[in-house]
């Protein structure tokens, strides 16, 4: 058994359980939008939800190596290919953390769960050097702590809103540092439990429990220590009294929800803080982990900056968008990434309801938003089955002013193609409307 790969496969577990919870069970059916262009029949996707991290993870902690390894990886990469509309950027980290811990040598494991989370911190400080995000009143940072204290029946004073973005960069930057200077853990992860508790509590705990459990593994793995499990009680608390969400008043369900996820975050807070210790000598082969991790960081970030790829980059709540305009997306080539505008026709089938989220096909479908052509691809396919057609027409930006909006192309249209979602599944047509990435 590795300890690392339960950490990860635990919190990716946790995350996908209080998902299923919120959303229901019956919304892992649908499949018009698989992000890796791979897709399965309904029944094989709802067998990928439930079933493909619970078998990895008894597989981690039941079957010898080397059968193993094979089940563990096979798992969770069937889980990944059943992900539908978008791949979160702590599922993704926390794929990439547990392929390389069962396929490295245990004693690399602190290693690369460090490297990760300094190649995340530090990009989430990169994607957000811009002034859409620093100083735009459509910033991220000022819209969620807005939307939050609103929440909370709190009164929102301008000076919070306009220092929120930069105080959020200036916390991912120091965690980042922290990690990188010697002895810098103990005020590192002090400041990385608070900053994710408030990334948690404003509906996020799925990335936090992520990075905490990132932050077990990176550290060298718990050890026996008194008064830190303190940690459970105090954030299943929290999340029950602070927890909130965009949609809406909680019931109940979504209370039990937020404290049960507060009680898995303050669990992997608690591993952490078991595992603070002196730093150990570089282990045997520190060095190609750092290359290897220098690299693929640095070609995400040139992926990004080149207009091939944003979704699951680690440029959460940036405020950089498909066609934007900040100085990180000035190089982006052109006719990429292609968007569409729906239609409804005037007769809808009632057996599109029953392939696709009635709300995502509402939205999908409204003047305001364009959608991704992959998922336009699968959309066109379900209407010409029935005889019928979304009439998908292309959408370019407009270039006159810098918030003038996407509109339909004149000119020929291209026919939506099947690719991996490499940029949102929806987006809204206006510059000027809130997008949080």
């Amino acid at each position: 058994m590795s300890a690392p790969a339960v950490l990860v496969l635990g919190a990716l577990l946790a995350d996908q359980t209080a998902k299923v919870w919120q959303q229901g069970a019956g919304s892992l059916r649908y499949t018009y939008a698989p992000v890796f262009a791979v897709r399965f029949p309904p029944p094989v996707t709802v067998a990928g939800h439930l079933l493909a991290l619970p078998l990895a993870l008894l597989a981690e902690l039941t079957v010898p190596p080397p059968a193993r390894t094979l089940l563990v990886l096979g798992c969770a990469v069937f889980w990944l290919l059943c992900l539908q509309r978008r791949l979160a950027n702590h599922a993704w980290i926390g794929f990439v953390a547990l392929t390389a811990v069962t396929l490295s040598p245990a004693r690399l494991a602190p290693v690369i769960g460090r490297d990760l989370l300094i190649g995340l911190y530090l990009s989430a400080v990169v994607f957000k050097l811009h002034r859409d995000y620093l100083t735009g009143p459509a910033s991220a940072g000022r819209v969620v702590t807005a939307l939050y204290l609103r929440l909370l029946g709190l009164r929102v004073p301008e000076w919070l809103l306009r220092t929120a973005p930069a105080a959020v960069v200036a916390t991912e930057l120091a965690v980042g540092v922290a990690l990188l200077v010697p002895h810098g853990e103990p005020v590192g992860l002090a400041l990385a439990i608070l900053m994710h508790l408030g990334f948690g509590v404003s509906g996020n705990f799925g990335f936090s429990t992520v990075a905490l459990a990132l932050w077990a593994v990176a550290l060298g793995g718990p050890t026996p220590a008194d008064g830190v499990w303190w940690a459970v009680p105090v954030s299943t608390l929290l999340g029950i009294a602070l927890g909130r969400s965009t949609a809406g008043p909680r019931g109940r369900g979504l209370m039990v929800k937020d404290g049960l996820q507060g009680a898995v975050y303050g669990v992997m807070c608690a591993l952490a803080l078991a595992a603070l210790r002196p730093a150990a000598a570089p282990a045997t082969g520190s060095a190609a982990v750092h290359v290897v991790a220098a690299a693929g960081f640095g070609l995400n970030f040139a992926l990004v900056v080149t207009g091939l790829k944003l979704d699951w980059s680690f440029a959460m709540f940036s405020g950089l968008r498909p066609f934007g305009g900040s100085w990180l997306q000035r190089h982006g080539r052109p006719g990429w990434p292609r968007y569409y505008a729906l239609s409804l026709p005037e007769k809808v089938p009632a057996e599109w309801l029953r392939m696709v989220q009635p709300q995502f096909l509402y939205r999908a479908t409204r003047p305001e938003y364009a959608v991704h052509e992959s998922v336009v691809f699968h959309l066109e396919a379900m209407a010409r089955r029935s005889g019928s057609t979304l009439r998908p027409r292309l959408v370019v930006r407009d270039h006159h002013g810098r918030d003038a909006p996407l509109v339909p192309w004149d000119g020929p249209q291209p026919r939506p193609r099947r690719r991996v979602l490499l940029f949102p599944s929806l987006i809204p047509r206006s510059f000027r409307t809130h997008y949080l990435g």
